[in-house]
């Protein structure tokens, strides 16, 4: 079974940012809000940093 690990977790104005290194060899990221309702993202990215980067734009775009 494909594994993933966990880079970030993050609460960001009520929202949870979470980047991970996906079994695709890349990372992403998805967005948990207040719901409980998972946004997955398919962009990839070659280092947690840049995945982490585009998750808060993706945040601040969404909260406005």
């Amino acid at each position: 079974m494909p594994k993933i690990r966990i880079e970030l977790i993050v609460a960001i104005d009520g929202l949870i940012l979470a980047v991970y290194y996906s079994p695709r060899h890349c990372y992403q990221f998805s967005i948990v809000d207040e719901f409980n309702m998972v946004y997955e993202f398919d962009d990839v990215f070659y280092s947690a940093e840049a995945a982490e980067t585009e998750g808060r734009a993706a945040i601040t775009t969404s909260s406005g």
